[in-house]
């Protein structure tokens, strides 16, 4: 009888990080298959039955049951347009698991170590396609349904038979009905009839693979994937998200009740790992729990993938047969493939004189030659397979690029307008300000990045310091190892006397032992090299204590960062970058960044000018008319001025006299001004103050 006991403590715990992470998608997924077709439910529970008595009569086979694969890339030119070299390090992953060679076996507790087994079931890529023509099992397709959304009506097209070969889709992201948002997912066999192009694995580019948009951290959603893929549940049941109960089952004899982890137990203290049963070990160290810590599949799960590839429900059955390994080029292999040409490139945007490296991206066979042409470029032709070409007139540019092998030539691909050089003419030659204020993220003046190739800062309403909008990373993309930035337009610091950065973020972290980081860099050379000018990691980042998810700052919250960007002064095209990289712990947060300025002044902080004036603006934003209050230890006169983004008057400078004490003083613009921001400067004993002022 399965026990329920579970501390309050631990289940606020997991509760808390469930909402944060990427997980996997199957049943939710499944839930919507059966919530439309109930009879399909009780169908699935019948075979259920049937593959426990199957799974008891299997025995482990001498040989190995081998799975013909196909992957299916789908990008629209980003970091999602993962290389094959990335490809071949995931199918690795998932064979060194299947095969229990994975070396942190070493790390399973010790009363599993002896039920921890390989599956004897291993996966190749296939070298022939449907057509009986050669393939490398890699397929890149430019396709929208990269961002994959299960109310497509075109996902799924690109799936060849499923009786005949293990098809997975590797997609930029993944957002199921109700918005959910999964590392990867698949169906159960038997959902569908045999050969339905729906019987496939669908998997996040940076969750799988240890190189490239991947990271070992997160190598094993694959893994987890194919399990379902051949039948298995979640090692805490089948209806219902890990860390919510003990009434659960998987339906494997030697997998111990659990509650299921999405984070790691301290493996020191059994306590930590024994809530549903006292004294009873769960097994959260495995490949079907949500821990991040797999390392194995039981001898018992083993039996039940086995016997679901005995069974003809899905045609998993016809996949190992000598035919269809056959058919499919994995005996027998084709002979090397004729390549189809394609390349990455670094940048796409470049000042006059600076470089580009260029590197050969072609796939279905592996090439051998290279035959590049390069418009504007120097040199104008190459043969290397990673070019690096150097551009000295402004222009908009093409490139052409073909690759071949002893099996023949491709066809040339043409990439048009992909590489702008720019004559280093700034955006921007005054004081510039960013409230984020007027437009969507991304826009012509920033550039977003997201190593991914995934979801980015965005133009938030849900917090500012001042205006309406501000900068924000949303901790729903905030996803685990993911780094993401935003590049701020040029600006010409040499028209700029003293120039400083100044800036605004906050953020909140939902454990304390976190160690986000958070950096800006400057780059005087149209981002050829970066140099960190702030940097905050762990501890030292959070501007708020507190642990509330998701986080939305109050004015408290906000911290000022002021940058003396003396070093670069004479620099007449200098561009920001503002990057956030996330660690592998659970719970991610927001980030926000506002009011980020380029001033011609020492002028004090907000907080500096509040404390030693209670210095006041309101309304903000308003309609043009607002008032100022603030205090002064003696009598003072004081300059106002107000200016736009640009620095330039907007009709408003005056100077008068204040008494010491509290002073208010109404401010009546004589003209309607544009909605927008602007500066209001006020300047006495030598010191200046600077408020932002939003027109509406």
């Amino acid at each position: 009888m399965k026990n329920l006991f579970l501390t309050l403590f631990l289940f606020s715990f997991i509760i808390a990080f469930s909402q944060d992470e990427l997980h996997c998608g199957t049943d939710v997924i499944m839930k919507k298959i059966y919530a439309g077709n109930p009879d399909l439910k009780r169908k699935k529970e019948i075979i259920n039955k049937q593959m426990a008595m199957q799974s008891a009569k299997v025995a482990l086979p001498n040989a190995t049951y081998v799975i013909p694969v196909v992957f299916h890339i789908l990008h629209q030119g980003g970091p999602e347009n993962i290389s094959d070299d990335q490809v071949r390090d995931g199918l690795k992953i998932l064979n060194r698991d299947f095969a229990k060679k994975n070396p942190d076996t070493t790390d399973i507790i010790p009363v599993f170590k002896n039920i921890a087994d390989s599956t004897k079931i291993q996966f190749a890529l296939a070298t022939k396609n449907p057509q009986g023509f050669c393939t490398s099992g890699i397929i890149h397709y430019y396709d929208t349904d990269t961002d994959w959304d299960d109310q497509s009506a075109t996902i799924y097209s690109h799936t060849w038979d499923p009786t005949k070969y293990m098809n997975i889709y590797i997609v930029k992201s993944i957002t199921l009905t109700g918005g959910f948002g999964a590392a990867g997912y698949t169906y159960f066999p038997g959902t569908f009839s045999p050969g339905d192009p729906y019987d496939a694995i669908v998997v996040l580019n940076n969750y799988f693979g240890s190189i490239g948009t991947g990271s070992n951290f997160l190598s094993r959603v694959l893994t987890h994937e194919v399990g379902h893929w051949l039948d298995l549940y979640h090692v805490f049941g089948g209806s219902n998200g890990a860390g919510i109960d003990c009434n659960n089952d998987d339906l494997v004899n030697d997998t111990p009740t659990t509650i299921g982890y999405l984070n790691c137990p301290d493996a020191a203290v059994p306590s930590t790992y024994q809530t549903c049963t006292p004294g009873i070990s769960e097994n959260y160290q495995n490949y079907m729990d949500y821990s991040y810590c797999c390392r194995m599949f039981t001898h018992g799960q083993g039996l039940r993938m086995q016997a679901a590839l005995q069974n003809n429900i899905a045609g998993r059955d016809n996949l190992w047969t000598n035919a269809n390994l056959i058919a499919t080029g994995i005996i027998n292999p084709t002979a090397p493939c004729v390549p189809i040409a394609d390349f990455k490139y670094n940048r796409s945007k470049v000042c006059v004189g600076s470089t580009v490296t260029f590197t050969d991206a072609s796939w279905n066979g592996i090439p051998t030659s290279h035959q590049w042409t390069f418009p504007g470029g120097t040199p104008a032709a190459s043969t290397a397979s990673a070019p690096v070409v150097t551009y000295n007139t402004p222009g908009i540019y093409n490139v052409i690029h073909s690759s071949s092998n002893s099996a023949g030539a491709s066809s040339p691909v043409t990439k048009t307008q992909i590489i702008t050089v720019i004559n280093q003419s700034a955006s921007y030659s005054a004081t510039w300000f960013e409230g984020f204020e007027t437009s969507a993220l991304p826009n012509t003046d920033w550039d977003l990045t997201n190593s991914s190739g995934g979801a980015n800062w965005q133009q938030s309403s849900d917090a500012s310091f001042t205006g309406n909008f501000s900068a924000k990373l949303d901790k729903t993309y905030n996803t685990r190892k993911n780094i993401t930035s935003m590049t701020s337009p040029a600006v010409n610091l040499s028209t700029i006397t003293n120039p400083f950065l100044s800036f605004r973020y906050a953020t909140a972290e939902v454990t304390p032992n976190h160690v986000n980081t958070f950096k800006v860099y400057s780059s005087i050379d149209c981002g050829n090299t970066w140099n960190v000018i702030y940097s905050k990691t762990g501890p030292a980042l959070i501007t708020n204590p507190g642990n509330a998810s998701p986080f939305i700052p109050v004015a408290a919250d906000w911290r000022k960062v002021d940058i003396n960007l003396a070093s670069i002064s004479s620099a007449n095209y200098a561009t920001f970058k503002f990057e956030y990289t996330r660690d592998t712990i659970p719970g991610a947060n927001n980030i926000f960044v506002d009011d980020i300025n380029i001033l011609n002044t020492t002028a004090l902080n907000d907080q500096e000018q509040d404390a030693l004036l209670n210095f006041n603006l309101f309304p903000n934003p308003s309609k043009g008319n607002f008032i100022l209050s603030f205090d002064l230890l003696t009598n003072q006169k004081i300059k106002f001025k107000l200016t736009d983004v640009l620095g330039k008057s907007c009709g408003h400078a005056e100077e008068l006299l204040f008494n010491a004490g509290n002073n208010i003083y109404a401010i009546e613009l004589q003209s309607k001004l544009a909605p927008g921001i602007y500066f209001l400067t006020s300047e006495f004993s030598g010191k200046i103050f600077v408020k932002k002022v939003v027109i509406e």
